[in-house]
């Protein structure tokens, strides 16, 4: 006769797996849900007047709660921002609107005139420079110890006052020396002017480069059909009056050296 036993030691065994598994449940850690409803939040729509909309909202971003749907959204083209958060997070990104929209302090104009040119002592080469630079020259003579400087290049660069770089690149009027594959190659230039300043203490404007990078790519003959470029330059801080022609720096190339001269005014 079939014994009921097991069937009911079966019935136990699942029922005891049932209730360990719904303690289990009952134990774990509730996990906390960084999502807010539609009901929680707000939204709200600010006109920006004076600054960017896009630069702004970057700096508005890290002033909201940081939950999942807060968001901080420019637009250019309506010069809005759309603010999505806690009604308190709210206030104080409208209050940070409030400070940081304001309208730019006017900065002036700078006009830069950069001479670069190149010193030797190759009598076959004349000097030639423009008569304004007569006085530098002067000093470069003594100072450098070349006889000849002669004009590879004038620019004029324009810009304003802050951290962005003024840039300017070309081909200079100046080849290598001797009768090589070198001199049927041009050389390139290129400079920047970064982080300009003008200083105003003391009466006549001070006009402040935080770095003049002078660069010049310069072919190498290595023999046979081989042909290289090489970078030469400089890398300086300069300053100078207003009206004032300086040297912002020198670099070698071969027997020669270049010589960038810079000069600067201001306009409103």
């Amino acid at each position: 006769m079939y014994s009921a036993r097991p069937r009911i030691f079966l019935a136990l065994a699942l029922a005891l797996c049932a209730a360990g598994a719904a303690r289990a449940q009952t134990q774990q850690p509730k996990q906390e849900d960084n999502f807010v409803t539609q009901k929680m939040f707000q939204n709200r729509v600010f006109d920006i007047k004076n600054r960017d909309p896009q630069s702004l909202a970057r700096v508005l971003a890290p002033l909201t709660s940081g939950f999942r749907g807060a968001l901080v959204s420019p637009n250019p083209e309506f010069r809005t921002i759309s603010v999505r958060d806690f009604p308190e997070n709210i206030a104080v990104i409208e209050e940070a609107i409030r400070r940081l929209d304001t309208p730019e302090v006017a900065r002036p104009a700078i006009e830069f005139h950069v001479h670069m040119l190149v010193a030797s002592n190759d009598e076959a080469t004349p000097s030639r420079y423009p008569a304004e630079l007569a006085e530098v020259v002067k000093q470069l003579q003594t100072s450098l110890g070349y006889k000849n400087f002669s004009l590879i290049g004038a620019q004029i660069v324009r810009g304003k006052e802050g951290r962005s770089e003024n840039t300017n690149k070309g081909v200079a009027d100046l080849r290598m020396a001797n009768d090589t594959p070198a001199n049927k190659n041009p050389i390139y230039y290129s400079y920047k002017l970064s982080s300009v300043s003008v200083d105003r203490a003391g009466g006549q404007p001070r006009v402040q480069i935080e770095e003049f990078h002078m660069d010049l790519k310069v072919p190498l003959w290595l023999g046979g059909d081989k042909m290289v470029y090489e970078n030469v330059g400089f890398r300086n801080p300069v300053s100078m009056r207003e009206g004032e022609r300086v040297v912002a720096g020198t670099t070698s190339i071969a027997d020669k050296s270049v010589v960038v001269i810079v000069s600067a005014g201001t306009s409103k």
